[in-house]
């Protein structure tokens, strides 16, 4: 049986953009765990599959029992990394193709836009889905946002935990978490921070909204 995700769940996503070192990135996963991430999303497309393993690998390791560890986008490479599990894009991998390889104790996620895509996920056995694009991101400047409405609708379509993306910071987290989400992943809000530790201790205590109780 799958462990659920704690309420007001707060996840980073690595970005090698932001730090290429991986020894740097694996001091930023740590102080940010310190400082009240759950959850890791091992984010590195531009690699190849060889090398996402050993990132991947190299990042458990660390992390041990401290926090769970997705990887983004391929099972067999969360499976051989022994992560716990994987994190899929809206138009990647099949769940049922993921829970396949992974088996039913892998912990599942999937991104998604709208909130049809929701109401699919959980449909096809998702254990929860990253929401968004939240707000505006440097990442994506002028893209489509769904904004706190998007996060209301799914959080009361789904009964998996909501966690919000995209341009989420400090100042506007409690309104994600008043909208309806379990949690909320970032990236530039820890990640390349000066200290990530208090990064994310002050995500975490900005986190007072969101659904009661575990989810």
């Amino acid at each position: 049986m799958i462990r659920p995700l704690n309420n007001k769940t707060l996840s980073v996503v690595t970005d090698l953009n932001v730090i290429p070192d991986w020894n740097q990135l694996a001091v930023c996963v740590m102080a940010s765990i310190r400082g009240g991430v759950d959850l890791i999303q091992v984010r590195a497309k531009s690699l190849n599959v060889k090398r996402q393993r050993a990132l991947a690998t190299n990042i458990v390791e660390l992390v041990g029992a401290h926090a769970r560890v997705v990887v983004n986008g391929d099972p067999e490479v969360a499976k051989a990394s022994g992560a716990t599990g994987v994190h899929l894009p809206e138009d990647g991998t099949p769940i049922s193709t993921a829970r396949a390889i992974l088996g039913h104790r892998a912990l599942i996620g999937k991104s998604v836009h709208s909130t049809r895509a929701a109401i699919k996920a959980e449909q096809d056995g998702a254990d929860y889905i990253y929401f968004g694009t939240v707000f505006n991101t440097t990442s994506h400047p002028g893209g489509p946002t769904t904004g706190l409405s998007g996060i209301t609708k799914s959080s009361n379509a789904v009964s998996i935990p909501v966690i919000g993306i995209g341009g989420i910071n400090a100042q506007n987290i409690n309104s994600v978490m008043d909208a309806g989400a379990s949690g909320a992943a970032v990236i530039s809000a820890i990640i390349g921070q000066h200290d990530a530790y208090r990064a994310a201790r002050t995500l975490k205590q900005a986190m007072t909204g969101g659904r009661s109780g575990a989810v």
